[in-house]
């Protein structure tokens, strides 16, 4: 017999059941499944009994199996695809808060670079989840029309799309866009780019499309627009393809923070220009490290309070109202990146 055969057998260790509390209490299993689920009367004194016995023994309800068996968990998820940039970390800061706020508990699904949110619709609606925030990717049609017929409510929030299957909370990137082009004017530059993320996504679109409205009507140059990726490394490479092909340039709005970081810090340390005497930069989002000293950076602040306390709001499945798209303006933060007539 060898070393392995002689060591004596582990026992499989098991957590705490609700039949273990049930007997310790002196109550029924039913009594502790309407305690642990909050649903049904239960006198106090066997409510008491019932806690302290679950404390005693350590146990705790499983969430995930309770929605198998009910049909709808305690749990909202998350689905978020670009946890590089760093506003959705603040993002999910607040819907986490919100969401325990109310007693519920959050569960993050993460799209990796080769899935769509659709992708993801099936495995979410597993958890028998009682909602469900989408917020860096948009939803198909398919996917949402998967989502009402499992009665699953959805909000696509800091994103939107035509099809009109679920409720949308964004901020007003319009609104923000044209904020930033009469920002820039009101400095006195006469040469405007963008610079921005993907060409296909609404934040990007709508945020470029105010910008140009307001840029156009002042500006007597072609205003060049770049467009790639929200992410720090993108606008790095864009202003100095940028500044190459027109040096004139000495305004930039870039289509969030992220960008205008990689903007500021090529413009600064690399291409030897003045932040904002040469060239003034707005971005967008307002992230926390945009009040940082090293960056400064003026930039129209998304209304992230009001932005989670609709979502919520929106969360409610028993809502019969249509679905609609709810815009919620931003702020413009001014601080040291543009320059004052």
């Amino acid at each position: 017999m060898n070393q392995d055969e002689r060591a004596p057998k582990r026992k499989q260790l098991s957590g705490p059941t609700q039949r273990d509390v049930a007997k310790l209490a002196n109550v029924s299993q039913a009594a502790v499944s309407r305690v642990m689920a909050n649903n049904g009367y239960v006198a106090y004194d066997v409510r008491r009994r019932i806690e302290q016995a679950a404390d005693q023994l350590g146990y705790r309800p499983d969430q995930l199996a309770r929605g198998l068996i009910t049909g709808q968990s305690n749990i909202i998820a998350v689905v978020m695809a670009d946890f590089a940039n760093p506003f959705y970390p603040t993002v999910l800061d607040a819907l986490t808060a919100a969401i325990q706020d109310q007693g519920r508990q959050i569960l993050l699904f993460n799209a990796g670079h080769d899935q769509t949110v659709d992708d993801l619709i099936p495995s979410v609606l597993q958890y028998k989840v009682a909602g469900i925030v989408v917020t860096t990717a948009v939803l198909s049609s398919n996917a949402a029309e998967m989502c009402l017929a499992s009665g699953v409510p959805v909000v696509l929030m800091n994103r939107y799309s035509s099809t009109g299957t679920t409720n949308i909370v964004s901020c007003d990137n319009h609104v923000g866009g044209k904020q930033a082009a009469e920002t820039l004017i009101a400095a006195g530059c006469k040469n405007l780019a963008y610079i921005g993320g993907r060409q296909d996504s609404s934040t990007n679109a709508d945020r470029r499309r105010g910008f140009l409205e307001v840029a156009n009507v002042s500006c007597l140059n072609d205003i060049p627009v770049l467009e790639r990726a929200f992410h720090y490394n993108w606008g790095a490479q864009a202003v100095h393809q940028l500044m190459a092909s027109r040096p004139d340039i000495d305004g930039i709005f870039c289509g969030d923070d992220a960008v205008a970081f990689g903007v500021l810090d090529q413009l600064r340390f690399t291409l030897g220009k003045r932040v904002p005497e040469d060239v003034s930069v707005v971005g967008f989002d307002d992230v926390p490290s945009a009040a940082w000293s090293a960056y400064n950076l003026t930039t129209i602040r998304q209304p992230l309070h009001l932005l989670v306390q609709k979502t919520i709001a929106l969360m409610d499945s028993e809502s019969k109202a249509d679905p609609a798209v709810h815009f919620i303006p931003g702020e413009l933060i001014l601080r040291g990146t543009v320059r004052s007539r």
